[in-house]
């Protein structure tokens, strides 16, 4: 008995994850096509609770692979989020030795 009860959590844990991938995934492709939402206009046109997609932007934030845009209106900071590009995950340098690779430098 002390196995089912150990194998049940594991079981939920990790269809937990699954789902949490999923959405993370389904949030990254949404924001790489419709840049500069916020998390409250992603979750009207997703139909998803702002809590889901804020904790997914959360993770995906973590993961640097998207990130999120300060601005003020009318006296509020709004967060607007938006994809992490390619060259930001490179230091100058390394972009420099790219362009001289590729030839265009």
């Amino acid at each position: 008995m002390n196995t089912q009860i150990q194998i049940r959590p594991a079981k939920a844990i990790e269809s937990r994850i699954r789902r949490g991938l999923e959405t993370d995934w389904e949030i990254y492709n949404f924001v790489c096509t419709h840049r500069g939402m916020t998390v409250y206009g992603l979750s009207k046109i997703l139909g998803w609770s702002t809590g889901k997609v804020y904790h997914s932007i959360k993770r995906l934030v973590e993961a640097k692979m998207i990130r999120e845009n300060e601005e003020i209106s009318s006296g509020r900071i709004i967060k607007r989020i938006v994809p992490v590009e390619w060259t930001e995950y490179f230091t100058k340098e390394e972009l420099e030795d790219l362009k001289n690779w590729s030839g265009n430098g």
